[in-house]
């Protein structure tokens, strides 16, 4: 019942970790020793099968009592006594560890450096950059200070021009009523010298007449 609700992925899993023990073997290093058999079974009555030297890495199947059953890398597979076998790797192979991760890093030192040299003279070449946008902007400050004075002076000079041709226009209106009230005194002093010049000769009429008339008396009297 249980397992007809397993998934056959699973069941295929589970067959494949059954049939291969070493799936799930402990990894061990042999200790340094002269010389280790790999017997067939747990007693030294047992055959060797193969001589293993200091430092092998072998896989821990299972342990019993003073004997461990182990597996080569070759997948050969035996008995051999528990106190041969450590979980630390053997001394040779922990130098080169030791030697490979100290080369991996001084490659990243060096790398580091690389990296920090390339920073540093990213930020100079940002602090020269930030120094150069400071002048620029102080300058731009500068230049608009200066446009505002010169948009106040063209203010100033754009309402005294305002001024001045409002002046000018209450000058030209003045001109044109003196024109037009000199035209007009022109034309009044015109018409009293023709008044005048009227009654002067209508004076002088009256009194040519006027006097006509007396030298006629005058001569009639005297026939």
């Amino acid at each position: 019942m249980i397992f007809q609700d397993l998934t056959p992925k699973f069941l295929v899993v589970v067959l494949i970790c059954l049939m291969s023990g070493d799936l799930f073997a402990a990894e061990r290093y042999v200790k340094p020793s002269t010389e280790v058999p790999l017997r067939r079974g747990q007693g030294t009555e047992y055959k060797i099968d193969a001589v293993i030297s200091d430092g092998t890495k072998v896989y821990l199947l299972q342990e019993d009592g003073d004997w461990a059953q182990i597996q080569l890398e070759n997948g050969k597979e035996g008995w051999i006594l528990s106190r041969y076998l450590s979980d630390e790797k053997p001394l040779r192979e922990q130098v080169t560890e030791l030697e490979q991760t100290k080369a991996d890093l001084e490659v990243q030192l060096i790398q580091v450096d690389t990296h920090l040299a390339g920073l540093v003279e990213v930020n100079s070449q940002t602090e020269e950059s930030l120094v150069i946008c400071m002048d620029e902007n102080e300058k731009v400050n500068a230049d608009y200070q200066r446009l505002e004075e010169d948009t106040a002076d063209v203010v100033l000079t754009k309402k005294n021009l305002l001024a001045s041709e409002k002046q000018l226009n209450d000058l030209s209106m003045r001109f044109a009523a003196l024109e037009l009230e000199n035209k007009g005194l022109k034309n009044n002093t015109s018409l009293i010298w023709f008044l005048a010049g009227s009654g002067v000769l209508l004076l002088g009429l009256l009194i040519g007449i006027i006097a006509g008339k007396r030298s006629k008396k005058r001569y009639g009297s005297l026939l």
